[in-house]
């Protein structure tokens, strides 16, 4: 179902009572609750988990003696100390100890067999053997561990802390835009999948849904020792908790074997179903922990008291190409077939047609049923080859209300990052810019080492001379390669080098829309569109560059297409990203290098990961029991005082930073205008803006009398800005950290900014930060140079490469404002072709994006 289809709630009665930006929610029939209008500012997703008071019968450290010895504990299996270590370092604790502090721990032992106590609070790995029948027929055994994901989820759904975060009715939430309600998803129940399911289900039943996933990790360093990690979400916890860490979040519920390679086989159709039906033995092992519950539900009683009927699925598999193909039972890469998702024919994946049939598992078993039922081998075998299909039987069949084809989801980290720039689009990148020859390449280089710096964007001062191979890096240079090129590459449309530009750009937009945090109908269809534009773009190069024999006809170019159909059936990619999972990677590696003796690692590394998995469960239980203590001690410190006396959280939109100690005199100030012209009279525009102040605001002027700064009065300096504003993209708050700092780690840093005037928001450049006071009341103001100046007519360049362009103000034009003006941070990069003129740098995140796109809209610009 596209969401388009009920964008819009059937609201005509009462649209006019409706104020801009009120969200109406529609829950699932089954959760027999009307629909609700909610204004904008009162809105939270999900809903607000209420203060709880947790079990205070019981120690939140037990089974360890004291709170001592739990933290010495933790800090022994994070440090990874041996069992020397451990009792050199009891020793020394012992005899330092502090007569208020109990500590009850005196050998290695004792701290062992507490944490064989404490292990038992989570459900262990349980180790089992998969037979298979191997190539010669003999049997072949392999060793699968797995814990129970049904007794995993079923502990979140206990937890007094994570439980009341859970979502379990599917909803659809609108949001009024003066004249109807427009709908938006971004967590997987607003989505549509996650309502289909439900549907499904008996009226009192729950989904239980999972999130899984599953590639091969490099221990070694050399990657020559690997594991196969599984990793478990849940997707009805919200994103915050979900792709972060700790309780909540991924856990490791599985670790599949890998069948070695042999120069023998590697290659052959016979060795590589073998692997897939190992590997679909394996995690079958894993899936039957949720088989029966599956299949009829099951009560649970959960953190509320409140007994709730869940029907567990797999809703998202989370997984590179390479996985999928393993999944989805696909020949890969050279099959008749090889899109998990739909049956597209290889000769065709480039060619991006808007329809191809999907599969799904009832016609796969359609497909295995006819071939198994020939009378030879080799018709068998032809029927499958003609679908691109392995003679395996599936593990995910064994789940109930789960199809592997609609659960399997876009990987925008592999597909995008990793896949069509970094493996394609960029080295396309470098061959034409090699082709160009060295000057080339030194003026590009120099331009991505003159990239303004930006908190979220890695710096790079030898882009092309650095081969790379993290994702993170080549999403960074993703968003910033079109403006360090812009200049060198000559704007002629019919060269291979403009052409790529112009793909570059439509790559990076179509890339932004997919990364989204919160989808409306609108841009759904902005993104289907920006993804025709970059498919039209990248046919008409492949066509212009036919002659060097680049092959664009490769799977993960196809898989694009899939992506917005993916967001509206299981929410914003985030949900379905490999990205927060491969992170896991990282210390998996770290276990295997420090904990174990690496010889029959999965179970070491596993039992490592299983004890830390406890320790975050006793943390949890720690920080619930000291943050309930301390509020009882407000309550008892504000009981019978007014509510206004407790300290209430400091929510703030700007915040000055790094403040110069010596005060400055404005006299100082102005005679800076020597060098800088942007200070001339600075002390005659602050008494302007003061005085401006008072008059609007209707306020008395301190002594009655108009502000007049004289050269002996002193303001504070600062050179640090954080700015907190709210996102365009999902409403929500984010930062920017911003400089205005003449020697930041050795170099001037002067950091850009979107300000609102009068007018309409502008661009400007922070020249000077600081803070006077009038009165009784402070006023934190910045020195900027507006950068609103005209630009004439736009230029075919810009046109091409959807770029918005500024021009700075002369420098004696710089303006005081209040820094509450300022809305967000910007990242502006000089056009050096064009003196004083400036390229906005839209693609640092989703936010500017929109906010520049609505620019262009405004403006005019197609």
């Amino acid at each position: 179902m596209n969401i388009a289809d009920n964008s819009e709630a059937n609201v005509a009665d009462g649209v006019a009572a409706n104020n801009i930006d009120d969200i109406c929610v529609e829950y699932h029939p089954n959760a027999s609750i009307p629909p609700q209008e909610i204004p904008f500012a009162e809105f939270a997703r999900g809903h607000r988990p209420r203060a709880y008071k947790p079990d205070v019968s019981t120690d939140p450290w037990y089974p360890f003696r004291s709170r001592l010895d739990f933290e010495f504990a933790e800090l022994a299996l994070e440090a990874a100390l041996n069992k020397e270590q451990v009792n050199r370092l009891l020793r020394l604790m012992k005899s330092i100890r502090s007569a208020g502090e109990v500590f009850t721990l005196n050998e290695y032992n004792d701290l062992q067999s507490t944490w064989r106590a404490a292990s038992h609070r989570m459900t262990a790995f349980t180790k089992e053997v998969v037979c298979i029948n191997s190539m010669d027929g003999e049997p072949q055994e392999f060793t699968m561990y797995y814990r129970s994901l049904w007794d995993w989820a079923c502990g979140l759904l206990k937890h007094p802390s994570i439980g009341p975060h859970f979502v379990f009715d599917a909803q659809r939430l609108f949001k009024f835009d003066g004249s109807s309600f427009i709908r938006f998803i971004d967590e997987p129940w607003t989505a549509n999948e996650f309502w289909n399911i439900q549907s499904r289900l008996p009226p009192d039943g729950k989904v239980l849904p999972f999130i899984l996933y599953a590639d091969k990790a490099k221990l070694s360093s050399f990657g020559r020792q690997k594991g196969y990690p599984v990793v478990a979400r849940l997707a009805n916890l919200p994103v915050s908790i979900r792709n972060g860490e700790g309780i909540g979040g991924g856990r490791v519920v599985g670790w599949l074997p890998i069948v070695k390679e042999t120069k023998e086989h590697s290659g052959k159709t016979r060795f590589a179903n073998f692997k897939n039906a190992v590997w679909h033995e394996s995690f079958r092992k894993l899936l039957q922990t949720i088989e029966k519950e599956s299949q009829t539900g099951c009560w649970v009683n959960c953190w509320d008291g409140i007994p709730r009927r869940f029907f567990p699925i797999v809703l998202i598999l989370s997984a590179d190409y390479e996985e999928q193909a393993v999944m989805a039972l696909i020949r890969g890469v050279k099959s008749n077939f090889p899109c998990p998702i739909c049956l597209i024919p290889r000769d065709h994946i480039s060619d991006f047609p808007a329809q191809c049939e999907l599969r799904t598992t009832e016609n796969v078993l359609k497909v295995l049923e006819d071939a198994r039922s020939q009378d030879t081998q080799e018709k068998k075998e032809q029927i499958l080859i003609q679908q691109g299909l392995r003679d395996v039987d599936s593990a995910f069949t064994v789940v109930t209300n789960t199809d592997v084809y609609r659960a399997l989801s876009w990987d925008r980290l592999h597909a995008n990052f990793s896949g069509k720039f970094g493996n394609h689009l960029w080295t396309e990148l470098l061959r034409i810019l090699d082709k160009a020859g060295r000057q080339t390449m030194a003026m590009v280089e120099k331009n991505f080492s003159m990239m303004p710096r930006w908190h979220t964007l890695n710096h790079f001062d030898e882009a092309l001379s650095i081969s790379y191979t993290d994702g993170q890096k080549f999403e960074d240079l993703s968003k910033i390669v079109v403006f360090a090129c812009h200049d060198v590459l000559p704007q002629n449309t019919e060269k291979e080098g403009y052409l790529l530009l112009r793909c570059l750009r439509a790559y990076i937009e179509f890339d932004l829309y997919t990364a989204l945090e919160l989808h409306t109908t609108h841009t759904i269809a902005a993104g289907r569109e920006a993804l025709s534009t970059f498919n039209a773009l990248m046919q008409k190069y492949a066509q212009k560059t036919d002659n060097m024999k680049k092959n664009w006809n490769f799977p993960k170019n196809h898989t694009r297409m899939h992506a917005f159909d993916d967001i509206e059936a299981k929410g914003v990619t985030r949900n379905f990203n490999t990205k927060p999972n491969e992170k896991m990677h990282g210390p998996l590696k770290e276990k295997y290098q420090k904990r174990t003796n690496f010889k029959n690692v999965a179970q070491q590394i596993l039992d490592v990961d299983h004890l830390e998995a406890v320790s975050e469960l006793i943390c949890c239980r720690i920080t619930d029991y000291d943050v309930y203590l301390s509020s009882m001690e407000t309550v008892m410190r504000s009981s019978g005082g007014n509510d206004d006396d407790v300290e209430q959280e400091d929510f703030f939109h700007v915040r000055l930073g790094s403040r110069v100690k010596q005060p400055l005199a404005l006299g100082a100030i102005e005679q800076r205008s020597t060098t800088d012209k942007a200070f001339t009279r600075f002390r005659a525009k602050l008494n302007e803006l003061l005085n401006r102040h008072f008059e609007i605001t209707g306020k008395p002027l301190p002594g009655g009398k108009r502000i007049q700064f004289q050269v002996d009065s002193e303001i504070t300096e600062y050179r640090y800005i954080k700015v907190n504003f709210e996102s365009t993209t999902d409403w929500c708050q984010y930062t920017d950290h911003l400089r205005c700092n003449p020697s930041f780690h050795g170099h001037s840093r002067y950091d850009c900014v979107l300000l609102k005037t009068a007018q309409r928001d502008i661009f400007g450049r922070l020249v000077f930060l600081f803070q006077c006071t009038v009165g009784d009341e402070t006023f934190p103001l910045a020195l900027v140079q507006p950068y609103d100046a005209p630009t004439g007519p736009r230029l075919a360049k810009d046109v091409h490469l959807n770029l918005w362009r500024v021009r700075e103000q002369p420098r004696e034009s710089a303006e005081i404002f209040s820094v509450r003006s300022i809305i967000r941070g910007a990242l502006l990069y000089p056009d050096h072709t064009r003196l004083g003129e400036h390229l906005v740098i839209d693609t640092i995140d989703t936010d500017m994006f929109l906010r520049v796109q609505m620019m262009h809209k405004a403006a005019g610009h197609h």
